[in-house]
């Protein structure tokens, strides 16, 4: 009697597994809908609606028509004013990107295996960094890069110029510097997550196997943090390419992005499907570099 008991309610423990199972998926889902539900009328549906925008026919003043046509996606690959701008954003992105990994892997590699009780500190500092001001840092910079700004002084009184150099303001460089400083704390907490992964030991024991120490990170450490790595591009290449305050304030005639315009042909000249196809480009463009990224990290074998 107790065998045919137990035989017979073996079968029933799977079913309730299941049934409970399924009763904690569907209660993830109903605390997951607020959130979905924000998201898409926050995000997903504005995004919609813009890229349907970017196929109307602009009828100027912010009036559009029904009619759909690409002309705003040649308008937006042909003119050479957008292509300028564009070329720019890749440009200043992809170097300014680079920059802030060169800069803030040392520092974050610092942060992780060099401080200890003062780790903790020195993170919070950098996240009190984070709540200053953005414009009121790029301010703070115009008065180190301008005419007689911190930079111009110090090398007029040691004697190695004799007039200002106008090309630190108002210039491609001085957005890639603005930039590139703005995006190194958000860089560096990445990487030092990414790094928290990593045992100390590894790298001692490298050393201990005759590798020095620049051999041991880049043969250890790179690749064992590497998703901090590409997570730390995307997120350069991405904010400091769609930048629109910094080449607005710093930028000058030759610092120029591809925010500017798109701004400009939704506020000023009205040309709504224009601002659409050359927001859609430049998402389109940001996709492409992370997949990459991404495809990179993974033939990569890490």
């Amino acid at each position: 009697m107790g065998i045919g008991q137990s035989v017979l309610t073996k079968p029933r423990r799977p079913a309730r597994r299941r049934m409970r199972g399924a009763g904690a998926r569907r209660g993830i889902l109903l605390l997951l809908l607020p959130l979905g539900v924000a998201l898409s009328l926050g995000f997903v549906l504005p995004l919609v609606l813009l890229f349907v925008k970017s196929f109307q026919t602009s009828l100027g003043y912010g009036q559009v028509s029904g009619h759909l046509t690409f002309s705003a996606y040649v308008t937006a690959v042909t003119s050479p004013l957008y292509r300028t701008v564009a070329l720019n954003a890749l440009e200043i992105g992809g170097i300014g990107t680079v920059l802030t990994l060169l800069l803030s892997f040392p520092l974050a590699y610092f942060i992780r295996f060099r401080l200890r009780r003062a780790q903790h500190t020195i993170l919070l500092l950098i996240m009190i960094s984070l709540f200053a001001g953005y414009i009121v840092k790029i301010y703070a910079w115009t008065t180190i890069l301008g005419t007689y700004g911190l930079i111009n002084t110090a090398l007029a009184q040691i004697g190695l110029i004799d007039h200002p150099l106008s090309v630190l303001l108002f210039s491609k460089i001085a957005v890639l510097i603005v930039v590139t400083y703005l995006s190194i704390p958000v860089s560096t907490l990445i990487l030092v997550g990414a790094m928290q992964n990593v045992d100390r030991g590894l790298i001692e024991n490298a050393r201990d196997l005759g590798a020095g120490g620049i051999r041991a990170v880049t043969s250890v450490l790179v690749p064992l943090s590497s998703t901090g790595i590409v997570a730390s591009l995307a997120y350069g290449f991405v904010v400091i390419s769609g930048d629109y305050i910094t080449p607005q304030l710093v930028g000058g005639t030759t610092g120029q992005m591809i925010g500017v315009p798109i701004s400009d042909q939704f506020l000023n000249i009205g040309d709504q499907p224009l601002g659409s196809a050359l927001s859609f480009l430049m998402l389109a463009v940001f996709a492409l570099v992370y997949f990459g990224l991404t495809r990179l990290e993974r033939f990569k074998g890490v």
